[in-house]
């Protein structure tokens, strides 16, 4: 994930990160370069215990539920390989776990913040449940940064599509595409 420049004038920047897994190399570099206070959430028990085992900056903090379109509790598929801790609202698989969920909105107010500097969602697949609700609040990020996940969680291109034209409808500019053209990443212009 690319986060822009911008985030150089602002003195601690506020970056929520969705999705962490078992890599929280963007987590720990946007703290380190930016100074940045990162909210981290991962609902899943392999991640939380992976986390555990980390050493974090002072200025990243860990909540074990995840960001849905409800509060409560979420069915996830465990990943077919087992090998990795990428958990799905949107796979088929014949494992899965029950993980707690928030929507942005009961995020926002349990961690009392009015802006957002930075939003990240890697939640293989969930992103286009969970957009919508960040796209009419009142509290915009100022970067969404969002990996899609059409590729292997059955969700057609076209959604990608409408998804990506909706963030562009709320005043947002892409100005990043990874090279696989899975990740994503929008600044607000307007």
């Amino acid at each position: 994930m690319v986060a822009v420049d911008p985030l150089l004038g602002t003195p601690s920047p506020i970056v929520l990160s969705f999705g962490l897994g078992d890599d929280i190399s963007f987590d720990q570099e946007i703290s380190k370069v930016f100074g940045a206070k990162v909210f981290g959430f991962d609902p899943t028990p392999a991640s939380l215990n992976w986390i555990a085992a980390q050493e974090l900056p002072p200025t990243v903090r860990i909540y074990p539920f995840g960001i849905s379109n409800f509060d409560g509790e979420q069915t996830f598929a465990v990943s077919e390989d087992d090998t990795r801790s990428n958990f799905s609202t949107k796979m088929v698989t014949g494992k899965s776990i029950i993980c707690n969920v928030r929507r942005y909105s009961t995020i926002l107010d349990m961690l009392g913040l009015a802006t957002i500097d930075v939003l990240k969602l890697d939640v293989e697949g969930a992103e286009h449940d969970v957009l919508p609700e960040v796209l009419g609040s009142d509290v915009l990020p100022r970067q969404i940064l969002v990996e899609f996940h059409h590729w292997w969680h059955r969700t057609p291109v076209e959604q990608t599509y409408r998804t990506v034209e909706a963030i562009k409808g709320q005043g947002y500019t892409l100005f990043h595409v990874s090279p696989a053209g899975h990740e994503l990443s929008f600044l607000l212009t307007r």
